[in-house]
């Protein structure tokens, strides 16, 4: 799917902030009974818009140092698709970003359709060993069907933006009449082992491009 005309999208914008998360927070789904949503969000209840018009999501964000890290500790971009009369609990949703995962980053995503799926990424730190990222979920189209793919956003030798594939997710647009999507940033630090310690992310914003209705 070739990129939208910008006459028929909107893109709307979040600004930079900062988000802190307590230990003891994570959002997953696992087989046979674990659903747990309790990583804090911002904005804390994400405004929707129909599924149908979702084009694209980017964020940018960076962790603190590795030495401050623990296990699964992690910072994103959270999508989650909600219908009127759908049990919270039974929602869905992708998650994209850093994870630390025994002892380096990742760039990680979680795809939860009825269950929660993972998939990691060797992920890079910047000159003060911090790991971030700038992530992008878009809308795409083939030949075979429509998709929704996450790419890594990062620069070329030339300095060039280049759009890294990391995942592929085909449930997302099977069903669109009816679903909205909340687009957000999240921080969550699932283990208390090492205390009760914050973990505090920056984020440079969010940008959601979506058709105009």
């Amino acid at each position: 799917m070739g990129a939208p005309n910008l006459n028929t999208t909107t893109t709307t914008v979040i600004p930079p902030f900062t988000l802190s998360s307590p230990a003891g927070t994570d959002i997953w789904r696992k087989p046979p009974t674990t659903n747990v949503f309790t990583a804090p969000l911002h904005p804390s209840a994400p405004p929707t818009i129909p599924l149908k018009s979702f084009v694209s999501a980017r964020l940018s964000f960076v962790l603190p140092p590795t030495s401050q890290l623990r296990q699964y500790d992690q910072a994103g971009l959270l999508l989650r698709f909600t219908k009127p009369g759908l049990d919270p609990s039974k929602s869905k949703w992708i998650k994209t970003g850093i994870e630390f995962y025994y002892g380096k980053p990742y760039v990680s995503t979680v795809g939860c359709d009825t269950w929660a799926d993972w998939s990691i990424v060797p992920s890079e730190v910047d000159a003060e060993g911090r790991p971030g990222a700038t992530i992008e979920a878009r809308r795409e189209e083939d030949g075979l069907g429509k998709s929704l793919w996450v790419y890594w956003v990062t620069k070329g030798e030339d300095g060039k933006e280049e759009l890294r594939p990391v995942r592929e997710l085909t449930w997302v647009f099977a069903e669109e009449e009816g679903w909205e999507v909340g687009v957000a940033g999240l921080v969550a630090r699932p283990t208390t082992e090492g205390g009760e310690g914050e973990l505090r992310a920056e984020f440079g914003g969010i940008e959601v491009v979506a058709l105009k209705e």
